[in-house]
């Protein structure tokens, strides 16, 4: 209880913005210590629990593997580091294809990318054939209105559904940009989010960037407030894990930036991508993301940030997870052949494709022998097990919102027995083309 009121009375001799900038060290500095503290505490716990009640049985195998890959990513993402820096000068141009979007939220992702404190050269909306034509409408009559900070902004009405790629190809070939934005039509992106970005590329050896993501319907309903967990970590542990070795796996398409170095030259491969030899329409941004790796480094930012909508229905839910699976497997194929050209991005890959695989076999042989011997013990530990886990994957979140943090068990429980078996349905139907979609507003991936 002595250490605030030794830092208060220090403080007193202080100028207002010196006790400012002592702060803008100390709370970052408090906050990563009782994360650190916090997850050494839940980690000791899980350590305890694995070795004393499965060993070296399958499960107890699987969980030293798991613990040890834990402290991996969440180690290097206490190492991260935002770029900093101001950055280089740069022709940039933002592309956001459009389809079946609602009109108000495609309206106010325009809004946002106007506000960037970094100039575009050109904005680019591309819609792709919708049916409901309500938003692209809106869209013309807000730039024709607006003409004064709408000078640069190009609206292009595709008559055919072709597909998110195409919609993006169409701005690509008419951009002689320096650098491409890509956001997503449902997205908000922060007033500083390019400026943010740019920084990575004062580095020439970065070749894309993508920014922090985060459900802009956090509060909708329990559905979106787990999504936004898992946004959280998957961006503020993993990227940011990936970003340390220079070979983040995803830029993400709602906010990211690439070299045209990226873009140009495999423009013809992006838009006629096929895999077992059907066409590929889905997953963009893991595409773009493993032609930038061919070239150098691909890096997170978090101090770009932005907010998407996210399903907030189970249905629209697990249809976008079915493609997202399916872009995995497929690009993770695509990730592995570069394990001589650039080990580290095939390591990460390896790991992620390895751990669904052992926790598959994991949890059926848990179920069947534990299920057999009637032992509800051992299944009620590998239940805490699967509890303490999404607590530690997610230990960072208990200072943004710590009560929400509390919900990360449910997040387990939902990855574990509904997120699990639907990767392997879309690994055994990754031939089918029908990737499925919202029929109103639909989330691009």
């Amino acid at each position: 209880m002595t250490l605030p009121l030794i830092y208060i009375r220090i403080s007193r001799s202080l100028s207002f913005k010196e006790i400012k900038k002592e702060r803008g060290v100390i709370v970052p500095i408090f906050k990563k210590t009782l994360i650190v503290l916090s997850f050494i505490f839940l980690i000791s716990i899980l350590i305890y629990l694995n070795m004393y009640l499965f060993g070296t049985s399958t499960v107890g195998i699987y969980g030293v593997i798991l613990i040890t890959y834990l402290v991996i990513k969440l180690g290097l993402s206490f190492l991260y580091e935002p770029f900093k820096g101001k950055p280089h000068d740069y022709k940039v141009a933002a592309v956001i294809p459009s389809y079946n979007e609602d009109a108000e939220s495609l309206l106010e992702t325009l809004k946002s990318v106007l506000a960037q404190t970094y100039p575009l050269s050109e904005i680019y909306i591309v819609d792709d054939g919708s049916s409901n034509t309500d938003a692209i409408q809106l869209i013309e009559e807000y730039v024709n209105r607006e003409v004064d900070i709408c000078r640069n902004v190009i609206v292009h009405r595709s008559l055919v559904n072709k597909g998110k790629r195409h919609a993006q190809a169409w701005a690509f070939e008419r951009s002689d940009a320096d650098v491409f934005l890509t956001v997503d039509s449902d997205t908000y992106i922060y007033p500083n989010a390019l400026e943010e970005l740019l920084k990575s590329f004062n580095d020439e050896t970065v070749y894309a960037a993508t920014g922090h993501l985060n459900a802009r319907n956090r509060q909708t309903n329990l559905l979106t407030r787990l999504t936004d967990i898992r946004y959280d970590n998957a961006f503020g542990v993993e990227r940011a894990a990936q970003s340390l070795t220079g070979n983040i796996l995803v830029c993400s398409g709602p906010l990211s930036i690439y070299r045209r170095e990226v873009i140009i030259p495999n423009l013809e491969r992006y838009k006629n991508q096929t895999f077992l030899g059907l066409p590929v329409s889905i997953g963009d941004d893991r595409c773009l993301t493993n032609y930038a790796i061919d070239l150098g480094r691909t890096v997170y930012q978090s101090t770009a940030r932005c907010d998407t909508d996210v399903p907030f229905q189970l249905k629209s839910y697990l249809k976008q997870q079915n493609r997202w699976n399916k872009s995995f497997f497929r690009e993770s194929i695509i990730s592995v052949k570069k394990i001589l050209s650039n080990p580290i991005v095939a390591l990460w890959t390896i790991f992620e494709v390895v751990m669904f695989m052992m926790l598959i076999v994991a949890i059926g042989n848990l179920l069947f022998n534990q299920a057999i011997q009637l032992d509800l013990i051992k299944l009620f530990a590998f239940l805490s097990i699967i509890f303490i886990v999404a607590l530690c994957r997610n230990v960072h979140y208990m200072i943004k919102h710590p009560a929400s943090f509390l919900l990360s068990p449910l997040y387990g429980i939902l990855h574990l027995f509904v997120l699990q078996p639907l990767k392997l349905y879309s690994l055994c139907t990754i031939k089918n083309t029908e990737w499925g979609t919202r029929k109103k507003v639909t989330i691009f991936k």
